[in-house]
């Protein structure tokens, strides 16, 4: 065989073991589960009639929920990240001078069942053995499925918007697998509309904050 003819073929034959010893570059796409806790930072103002009650106010308890990510690194060091939670169901509850009318009455205001979906990007800030710290923002959109009346006959409150503000890290495990720890901001209003029974049927409205720190951790996996 001339020189030139076995220079042609060495390359083919060699080609297929370069590749596979290449290994293949990461996928950009990942996903996240965890558990998360959810602090609620409430503040309301409520009119009873049409009129201000003074110092009248709502108080909304932590919850534990499940939460996942889907994730896309879109550029280098920016993920996109989408997240659903299981939705909970969150007791309204008196608080400030609406403590005053207990009784007749209960404290128990009602409970409201929403779905929270938040689409954030994050900008990682490099890998320190292994670990990967990250900061971003994003939008958060919270659907209220159902409601529940307890105090407040004929409960309604509306979906809501806010903006969303987020940090974590990632602690790599193998090329696939890794644990998280994150904490969101939540900036959440809504307004929630009623009557209340116990005190004669007049109309209630209030403009309730919720303004959750969500909190998780996990285990996520790069496919």
């Amino acid at each position: 065989m001339r020189a030139p003819a076995l220079l042609l073929i060495v390359p083919l034959l060699i080609a297929p073991l370069a590749s596979a010893a290449d290994p293949q570059p990461p996928s950009p796409w990942s996903a996240r589960a965890g558990y998360a806790y959810a602090a609620f930072d409430t503040s309301s103002s409520l009119a009873l009639a049409g009129s201000a009650v003074p110092g009248a106010s709502v108080k909304i308890e932590g919850k534990s929920l499940l939460l996942g990510d889907i994730d896309y690194e879109f550029a280098d060091h920016w993920t996109a990240r989408f997240a659903l939670a299981v939705p909970p169901t969150l007791t309204v509850l008196a608080d400030g001078t609406l403590t005053g009318f207990v009784p007749p009455l209960s404290g128990t205001l009602g409970k409201i069942k929403l779905a929270p979906a938040v689409l954030s990007a994050t900008y990682t800030l490099g890998e320190f053995n292994a670990v990967k710290p990250y900061v971003g923002a994003g939008i958060n959109y919270t659907r209220i499925m159902q409601t529940t009346d307890g105090d407040i006959a004929s409960l309604r409150a509306k979906n809501a918007w806010g903006p969303v503000l987020q940090i974590g890290c990632d602690l790599l495990l193998d090329r696939n697998w890794y644990l998280f720890a994150d904490a969101r901001k939540l900036f959440l209003k809504t307004t929630a509309t009623g009557t209340v029974p116990a005190l004669g049927g007049p109309p209630v409205q209030a403009a309730v904050t919720l303004n959750p720190m969500l909190v998780s951790a996990g285990v996520g996996y790069r496919f």
